[in-house]
C-alpha cells in the first residue's frame, strides 16, 4: 500500500507557495510603480502579467493534483480493501478486542496508556484485552519506561503490508 509521501506534499506546498510569492511580488511591484509615478507604457501590461501568473499557478496546482490524486485514491482503495479482507478475521474477536485491533490497524503503534482513552475501555479491561490478544499472537507489547508500546504482531503486519 503506497501512501502519499511527505516529499510529495512538500513539493506541492512549495509550488503553491512559490506562485503565491510570485503573484505577491508582481502585485507589490505594480503598486509601488503606480504610487511612485514611475508608471510608463512598458508597465501597462503588468495587470495582464498578474492574470497570466495566476493562471499558471492554477495550472501548476492542477498538475500537482493530477500527479497526486492517483496515489491518494490508490491509498484510500487499499485501505478499504484491507478493511473488507480483515472483516471476517475481526468478527472472530470479541467487541473489545476488535476495538483495539482496529485502532492498531489505523495507528500502527500506540502506547498502552493511550488505548483506554481512544477506545473508552478501562485500564484494567485494556490490559486484559491486550493480554488475550498477545496470547493469540495478534499484538506485541514492548516495555518502554513505565508503559508498553503496543503494535500488531509480526504475522499480521506482514499480511497487511
Amino acid at each position: 500500500m503506497k501512501e502519499v509521501s511527505l516529499k510529495d506534499v512538500t513539493l506541492v506546498i512549495g509550488l503553491i507557495t512559490g506562485f503565491v510569492f510570485m503573484i505577491s511580488f508582481v502585485a507589490f511591484y505594480t503598486h509601488s510603480l503606480l504610487h511612485s509615478g514611475d508608471f510608463c507604457s512598458c508597465t501597462e501590461q503588468i495587470p495582464i502579467l498578474i492574470i497570466i501568473v495566476a493562471s499558471s499557478g492554477l495550472f501548476v496546482g492542477s498538475f500537482a493534483y493530477y500527479l497526486l490524486i492517483d496515489r491518494i485514491v490508490r491509498s484510500w482503495k487499499a485501505k478499504c480493501d484491507l478493511e473488507k479482507s480483515l472483516a471476517p478475521f475481526l468478527k472472530l474477536l470479541n467487541r473489545d478486542e476488535e476495538k483495539v485491533v482496529r485502532l492498531l490497524l489505523q495507528r500502527k503503534k500506540l502506547s498502552q496508556a493511550s488505548i483506554p482513552k481512544l477506545t473508552e475501555l478501562s485500564r484494567v479491561k485494556t490490559t486484559r484485552v491486550l493480554q488475550k490478544l498477545e496470547d493469540k499472537g495478534i499484538v506485541k507489547r514492548e516495555k518502554r519506561g513505565k508503559t508498553n508500546i503496543v503494535e500488531l504482531g509480526e504475522h499480521l503486519r506482514k499480511l497487511i503490508e
